[in-house]
């Protein structure tokens, strides 16, 4: 019982603590977008609430984020904010079909340095959005970002983006009455937004919507992966997907913009005593109730100050470690990265997403191709690692260029996996060796490429043309 309330008194503080810190963000995310800062309110009370619900991570904070964001800007310019409504609800429905088809483990395949790449052109849109609002009233855009510096620096308990809002409302209040703030907050009970969706529309919003997905659920599992290492627990990839379809679902038909898990306000969460899905709930009750009593507050304050936040949020969303590391790394792992940034900023991140996994898959083919190769003695070709379609041309080079002798042998003792290209490459080189006269053998073959070559009848019709095959422990 008593741990029981200390579980229940974690969760209230790191619930109302997480909604101080997402308040101004969901301001500046929704005012970003282009949708309004009450879109971004919407995002975060009603889709943060069914997420966290619904969600297979207890403690996963869902809202509006600056990936999302930086995503959502030119949805909202070719489509409206109407076509982004019917975008993000397409894409809470794929989320939902992705949950119940359980593909999510799927993301943990994603290349590091794809991740990477989208993570850093993300941050590059995320900056550029901001530059805008900064510029019109750049002192308290500069004194924002010092105080959030400071804050960030000295006083790391405080929510930094709470206090850099504070403090450039009051310098706008008290010396420099910009009137480039939020301005009224029309909050209300949410007004279904079906009817004004342009269903006319679908064909041009697959792709808008398919980005959304993509994004959103790589998003939410990524950091649902980083909080797991926090608590110590395990979340259910296929039911955090459902949760953040049905978040979307109900976000976009209430007027919201497209929500995803963010990494910071659950990390915020969990380091302020978050244990449960209680904790996301509390979240998005306590920012309604913030939003209420403090409405007259939250129009004054200044839209530079919201673009300092996005400004430095986007700095820190940036992935420095994977900058830091193009000097050591391989030139293919910078080129991905690299050309999936930039694709991200000039396209949108499906392209970027799809270029960088056919590019990474290229890489691992040549990789396999070129793997290790063992010591070649006398008529003894000793082969490393899974043998694909694209190792074989290897193979016959090294039999082209090394071996005269009458008699072959190919040591697969270390040779873990063959592939059914693999499998039918190095039939028809046998055979063709065969042809030349030789005595060709296949020494120390393991049960598993040996069930691939049983599968496809390769073995019967290598036992027919003379090839000998040597099992691990044995002959055959």
């Amino acid at each position: 019982m008593k741990r029981d309330w200390y579980t229940i008194r974690g969760d209230i503080i790191g619930g109302l603590t997480a909604a101080v810190v997402a308040l101004p963000l969901a301001l500046a995310f929704g005012i970003a977008s282009g949708a309004g800062a009450v879109a971004g309110l919407y995002a975060s009370i009603f889709g943060g609430l069914v997420a966290a619900i619904f969600g297979g991570c207890g403690v996963q904070i869902t809202g509006p984020t600056g990936a999302m964001t930086a995503v959502l800007i030119s949805i909202v310019a070719r489509h409206g904010v109407e076509g982004m409504f019917l975008a993000g609800a397409l894409a809470g429905l794929l989320q939902i079909l992705a949950g119940l088809f359980k593909t999510g483990k799927l993301v943990r395949y994603l290349p590091q340095p794809v991740i990477a790449g989208f993570t850093n052109g993300v941050a590059i849109l995320f900056f550029l959005t901001a530059l805008d609002d900064a510029l019109a009233t750049i002192s308290i855009t500069l004194i924002t970002v010092l105080v959030l510096l400071i804050s960030l620096k000295f006083f790391k308990k405080l929510p930094e983006s709470l206090f850099g809002l504070l403090v450039g409302l009051l310098v706008n209040e008290l010396f420099i009455h910009s009137s480039h703030v939020v301005g009224d907050l029309p909050f209300h009970i949410p007004r279904l937004t079906l009817g004004s969706m342009p269903f006319g529309a679908v064909g041009e919003l697959i792709r808008p919507a398919f980005t959304i997905f993509l994004l959103g659920s790589i998003s939410a599992l990524l950091s649902a992966e980083v909080t797991d290492k926090m608590v110590g627990d395990q979340h259910d990839s296929n039911r955090e997907l459902l949760g953040q379809g049905l978040g979307n679902l109900v976000s976009s038909l209430v007027g919201g913009v497209p929500v995803t898990g963010a990494v910071a306000r659950s990390g915020i969460n969990v380091h302020s005593g978050g244990r449960t899905r209680l904790s996301g709930v509390l979240h998005s009750i306590f920012l309604l109730l913030m939003v209420l009593v403090f409405a007259p507050v939250v129009r004054r304050i200044p839209l530079a100050s919201l673009a300092a936040i996005l400004m430095v949020a986007s700095v820190r969303t940036a992935d420095w470690k994977s900058i830091r590391l193009l000097p050591r790394a391989r030139w293919t792992y910078g080129g991905i990265m690299i050309i999936t940034t930039v694709l991200t900023v000039v396209m949108d991140l499906a392209v970027a997403v799809i270029v960088g996994v056919i590019l990474s898959a290229i890489v691992a083919l040549f990789d396999l191709a070129h793997l290790p190769e063992g010591k070649d003695s006398g008529g003894k070709i000793s082969l490393h690692g899974p043998l694909l379609f694209v190792g074989i041309e290897k193979l016959k080079e090294r039999i082209k260029s090394h071996f005269r002798e009458e008699d072959l042998v190919l040591d697969f003792a270390n040779v873990s996996h063959i592939d059914e290209s693999g499998a039918l490459a190095l039939q028809e080189l046998l055979f063709a060796e065969a042809g030349k006269g030789r005595k060709i053998s296949i020494d120390g073959l393991r049960e598993e490429p040996l069930r691939v070559l049983e599968r496809m009848g390769i073995k019967d019709k290598l036992d027919r043309s003379g090839v000998i095959l040597l099992q691990e422990r044995g002959g055959l």
